[in-house]
Order: C-alpha cells, then sequence, then structure tokens
C-alpha cells in the first residue's frame, strides 16, 4: 500500500513550467519622411518545422529541437505579421495597412508577403532569419527580396534570444520599408518644368 502510495505521488499532477514569449519592436528608429500609402500585409508562410506552439532551437545545421518549456504566446506566423506591422508604422509614417486577403475593390497600394525559411536561435544564442519577400501593386511585382540576417543574442536565455530575434525582424522590416519607398519614387510621374 505504501508503495502504491509512493508510486501515485511520483505520478501525480506535475506544476506546469511554461513560458510564453512574443516578438517585440524595438526603440523607435530616426524619424523618417511620410509615405502616404496602403499596405495589404500578408501572407506570412512558415515551413512546418517552425510553425508550432513551441519555440525551435538549431543544434546543427541538420538538426532542432523543442523547446520543453518554452511557447510562443500567440502563432508564429501571427506574431510576425503584427510586429512587422508596427515595424512599418514607425518606418513609413503616414501608411496605412490592411491584412491578407484583401478585396481587389479596396486593394491596397502595395502588397507585402513574406516566406520564412529559417528564424530561430542555436544553443548558444545565435539567430539567424532568412526570408524572400515580395512587393507587388495589384498584379504586377514589383520587387522579390531576400533578406538573410544574423543577431547574436546578449546570452543564451529565451528572453535573450527572442528579443535578437526581434531585432532581426527589425532589420527584414527595414530592408521592406526601403523597397516599398523606392517602388513609390519610381510610380511617382516626373515632373515637369512650367512653360
Amino acid at each position: 500500500m505504501a508503495g502504491s502510495l509512493v508510486l501515485a505521488a511520483c505520478l501525480g499532477p506535475r506544476a506546469d513550467m511554461s513560458a510564453f514569449y512574443v516578438l517585440s519592436v524595438p526603440p523607435e528608429p530616426t524619424a523618417q519622411d511620410s509615405l502616404p500609402v496602403v499596405l495589404g500585409l500578408g501572407p506570412v508562410t512558415l515551413p512546418g518545422y517552425l510553425d508550432r506552439s513551441q519555440i525551435v532551437i538549431r543544434m546543427s545545421e541538420n538538426q532542432v529541437a523543442l523547446a520543453e518549456w518554452d511557447r510562443w504566446a500567440e502563432p508564429l506566423d501571427e506574431n510576425i505579421l503584427r510586429v512587422l506591422e508596427q515595424n512599418l508604422v514607425r518606418l513609413l509614417p503616414g501608411s496605412s495597412y490592411t491584412a491578407f486577403p484583401w478585396y481587389d475593390a479596396a486593394g491596397p497600394d502595395y502588397g507585402v508577403a513574406i516566406e520564412i525559411g529559417r528564424f530561430e536561435a542555436d544553443t548558444l544564442g545565435h539567430v539567424v532569419l532568412d526570408a524572400t519577400w515580395v512587393v507587388s501593386r495589384g498584379d504586377e511585382l514589383i520587387q522579390v527580396g531576400s533578406s538573410l540576417i544574423e543577431e547574436t543574442s546578449s546570452g543564451p536565455a529565451r528572453v535573450e534570444t527572442v528579443a535578437a530575434q526581434s531585432r532581426a525582424l527589425a532589420r527584414m522590416s527595414g530592408e521592406i520599408a526601403a523597397a516599398v519607398r523606392r517602388a513609390h519614387a519610381r510610380s511617382r510621374p516626373a515632373s515637369t518644368p512650367d512653360s
């Protein structure tokens, strides 16, 4: 009987040690010129190994592991999309946003779709963001860009590596914002001198 009670105690409920994390927006960058455009954001596509609640750790080029207790507080694609919008609000002041999918009648000036190939930290806190993004205007393809961004966290603790992932996402947001500005500059009609 005593042995059964000990076994039951060992097999009883354990305390939930889960910790939940979200990507964040780094401090505001240098002020930019206003750009009053409407951007359509999405979709954000993730590889299957990242599309889960557990945070993924890169062990080697051919091996990943799932953090047992560390989890994303919301689906990672939604978190990326939300933080991307917040970053672009700061980088493109005066702009507004609509989420994918949108209807042609109320379509945005530019659409931005992102395909994530890799987005995780290794055991030392080294972060890699590898993504392809597309800027389009209606059916017209404006630019296909690739971002391969590396960030080193201040330590291997999960809160530090997630902060480094946030910085990597901010750098990619800057590349996308620059592409939108170039596209908008090209689309404006050239001014003609007064006759």
